[in-house]
């Protein structure tokens, strides 16, 4: 168990957080103190390359061209008493004849360092043996002293180094200790607002989505992952409540049909009747079976569209022909109505589509507009009636490669504060939901025209005046020419 936890522990974020801030400053930490002890290095014997080229400027300016004679013996005696003056430091230096053999040496000079031959080969500088030497050549005819060379030990170099790798240990064997501890509590404090976001987040229940995680004004990825987090959440709110709503009026609608099926089958059993009182039963059941049938399906459709699998077919539909379809069915019912149905334009065009989802848009369209017209002229004492009128056209734009119908009437029209609501499922604008009233229905037909044609690529849209008319227009992309179609395999191969 304690071990299971301890691992559990290993994949955590903190942990992970704590491992990559630990490896990071140790790192760099490592490459710090790395670079500072070379830099001490090099600065040191830098500065004593220094002091070693001053020792030597020194001596040379006895070898100077303006110097007819040298005082060998002098020059020894003070050299001899500055290499006893700086024994500590292993101070030293040694001249070098023409024929690059030793002149003379001070005392303290280390008798294993091969001199001669570290002259011979040309280098100014070098470091052996645990002693920095510095070469220079005289100026001067003097044979004895055709060059010099001056050195110390780099011993104090070496103390005051490692004194610095002493306390670079200490440093780093701190920082090895506190870097892991820093990080996991600094990890502790930026992981705290993403495990509260957790914890109100397992919080939530599907029966209470009005909960929102909060804010810290931070500004932060973790702000942004909050209010993405609550938008979700909005979201998920929003659809819940239409699934909601959608089922509760599903439910009223289909309780209708139901109700009166029954009723009808409560009045046929409650006592005898004649044949022909049953046949009127019986065709009011049907009716009401056939009202109920149309419901389903409705709301079989919307299902589909909701999950996506209201799919449009890839046949080449005629959409003047579906048109005009729609156009010829429902002629009659305007004429009954005393309305007149005219159309425009009717160009003909082919789209790539499901022809019986196309023709139901029409279908709902046209229906709408001949029961909403028909309910402005349809009185008898209206000094208008038969003025009524539904105008339906079918144009092509080529350029953009859609296909636009436009129904419009003069009828009663949609308020204006309803009209971004009006393809809402079960949205009415008759809000008494009165089946009995002529303008009455189940609120599904226009948002299964919309989703029809969102499935088709296209939009629709509505626009109207109160008592003045609707015009109610979908666009859907048309289909390219079969010979276009056709062309291009034989244009790829020819390539």
């Amino acid at each position: 168990m304690f071990f299971e936890q301890l691992s559990a522990q290993f994949r955590t974020l903190r942990f992970r957080l704590m491992l990559w801030n630990a490896t990071a400053v140790i790192l760099t930490g490592i490459a710090v103190l790395v670079t500072l002890r070379e830099g001490v290095r090099f600065a040191l014997q830098a500065e004593l390359d220094q002091v070693l080229t001053q020792d030597l400027q020194e001596i040379s300016l006895y070898f100077s061209e303006e110097k007819q004679q040298l005082n060998w013996q002098r020059l020894e005696e003070e050299l001899d008493r500055k290499a006893r003056g700086h024994e500590f430091q292993g101070w030293f230096v040694q001249f070098f004849d023409a024929r690059g053999l030793t002149a003379w040496s001070s005392s303290g000079t280390p008798g294993g360092l091969n001199l001669i031959s570290i002259a011979a080969s040309g280098r100014k500088r070098t470091s052996r043996d645990g002693y920095r030497i510095v070469f220079l050549d005289l100026p001067g005819a003097d044979p004895r002293g055709k060059q010099v060379c001056v050195g110390s030990s780099q011993a104090f170099i070496t103390r005051d180094m490692a004194r610095l790798d002493r306390l670079t240990l200490l440093v780093g064997g701190i920082v090895l200790v506190l870097s892991p501890l820093g990080g996991y509590l600094l990890a502790g404090r930026a992981t705290r607002p993403l495990a509260e976001i957790i914890q109100t987040t397992a919080s939530l229940r599907p029966s209470e989505l009005s909960e929102r995680l909060p804010l810290r004004d931070a500004g932060d990825e973790l702000d942004h992952l909050a209010i993405t987090i609550n938008g979700l959440l909005d979201r998920i709110a929003d659809y819940l409540q239409e699934k909601h709503d959608f089922l509760a009026n599903a439910a009223h609608e289909l309780r209708t049909p139901l109700a009166a099926i029954r009723s009808s089958v409560e009045v046929a059993l409650s006592k005898g009747r004649s044949s022909a009182e049953y046949e009127e039963l019986l065709a009011e059941m049907i009716e009401e079976c056939a009202s109920l049938e149309s419901l389903v399906n409705q709301l079989l459709l919307l299902a589909e569209s909701d999950a996506d699998r209201l799919r449009v077919s890839a046949e080449r539909t005629s959409l003047s022909d579906v048109v005009k379809t729609a156009i010829d069915m429902f002629q009659p019912v305007a004429e009954f109505r005393g309305l007149r149905i005219e159309s425009y334009s009717l160009t003909p065009c082919t789209v790539i589509g499901n022809r019986l989802h196309l023709r139901q848009v029409m279908n709902n369209l046209l229906d709408n507009a001949i029961k909403f017209t028909a309910a402005r002229y349809d009185d008898e004492t209206n000094e208008n009636r038969g003025s009524g009128v539904v105008r339906v056209s079918l144009f092509v734009n080529e350029e953009k490669g859609l296909a636009e119908v436009v129904v419009s009437d003069n009828g009663i029209g949609i308020p204006e504060k309803h009209l971004p609501h009006i393809f809402e499922r079960f949205y009415r604008v008759d809000r008494k939901r009165s089946r009995g009233s002529s303008v009455g229905g189940t609120g599904l037909g226009l948002c299964i025209c919309a989703a029809i044609i969102n499935a088709h690529h296209g939009e629709i849209s509505a626009t109207s005046r109160d008592n003045e008319g609707t015009t109610f227009r979908f666009t859907i992309p048309i289909a390219k020419p079969l010979s276009s179609i056709a062309a291009a395999p034989a244009t790829a191969v020819n390539s």
